[in-house]
């Protein structure tokens, strides 16, 4: 570690009697460390979390997340985008675990953030989306099911359609496959029977391609012993495949096989998912139309911004994720 000390000489001027200091041009004026530190703090801080940088470099975390304000503050001045994007998604996210929520606003023809507003309301969304140069331009834009940016979106880009987000709708079939899971845990008596369904929560919702071979045997024995659960697990991975339907008519006729099938069937956790697939019906099968999801957002380490208390740091910490180097 190195330690420069600086003597500054101050002067007074004979004219206007004023105190003032010599120029800095290490430090920069009313600053404690250099110009060269803060911007390898600026670099480093883009691509690992606030406190990591500040204790391998033990510096304060303010003096950290300044550097990385200001540098992302530059970057964000010429990323300025001139161009409205024919496909743009919405995407709410939790700040402080479920208290504070902001709304990401997406390009995924570029697959950038374009914004984050606060809230998750529509009026904030709406302000945003009213400032777009070419609004007609958009023609599909991925979101959940949350009704305030159906109505912003329905206001402010009237060409274009809604696309409800699949990982939002494959999050509500797990929901109730969990479900499922905890009801045949919690009629068990037998603490050992019970304790392995609650160990299978996690393997239950992994994908039928991702299963090791080690999962996939634990899966058929705990299936042999609950033939119930594996009815659901199959229901779950049914609706997973019928989002890699060729054809939108043909996405259409299977969505109605798999209402049919759960109107048949005997889980009352999924009949839970009935009203929400004919009320969105069109809007979930505009994904075979344009085939658009915010997948890539909820891929970004959103947590690397946590721990921000001020909303604009936390923004900007945020749209960060679009820098590649």
């Amino acid at each position: 570690m190195v330690f420069l000390t600086l003597m500054k000489r101050r002067f007074r001027c004979p004219w206007c009697n004023k105190v003032f200091t010599e120029p800095d041009e290490v430090f920069g004026l009313r600053r404690r460390s250099s110009q060269r530190l803060r911007q390898y703090l600026r670099q480093e801080g883009l691509h690992q979390t606030v406190k990591r940088v500040a204790v391998k470099e033990k510096v304060g975390e303010g003096l950290v997340r300044r550097c990385v304000a200001e540098e992302i503050g530059q970057r964000l001045v010429v990323l300025e985008p001139n161009a409205t994007p024919a496909l743009m998604g919405l995407d709410e996210f939790s700040v402080r675990k479920g208290r504070l929520f902001h709304t990401a606003i997406c390009n995924l023809t570029d697959r950038t953030v374009m914004a984050v507003v606060e809230g998750q309301g529509k009026q904030k969304v709406e302000e945003y989306l009213d400032k777009l140069k070419q609004p007609d331009a958009v023609k599909a834009v991925a979101m959940d099911m949350h009704e305030p940016f159906r109505q912003a979106v329905q206001m402010c880009l009237p060409q274009a359609k809604v696309v409800v987000d699949k990982f939002h709708l494959i999050r509500h079939v797990n929901d109730a496959l969990d479900k499922v899971r905890s009801r045949l845990q919690g009629s068990r008596r037998e603490e050992v029977k019970s304790r392995e369904l609650f160990r299978s929560r996690y393997t239950l919702l992994k994908s039928a391609e991702n299963l090791t071979n080690r999962e996939q045997l634990n899966l058929e024995e705990l299936f042999s012993r609950y033939p119930e659960l594996k009815d659901a697990w199959r229901l779950k991975e049914g609706f997973r495949r019928w989002y890699r339907t060729a054809t939108r008519a043909e996405a259409e006729v299977n969505l109605g096989v798999f209402e049919e099938s759960i109107i048949d069937g005997t889980f009352h956790e999924f009949k839970h998912l009935l009203p929400t697939l004919k009320k969105c019906c069109q809007e979930i099968l505009n994904y075979f139309d344009y085939r658009i999801t915010n997948g890539f957002v909820e891929g970004k380490n959103k947590r690397m911004a946590y721990g921000y208390r001020n909303l604009n740091n936390f923004r900007l910490r945020i749209l960060a994720t679009n820098f590649k180097g």
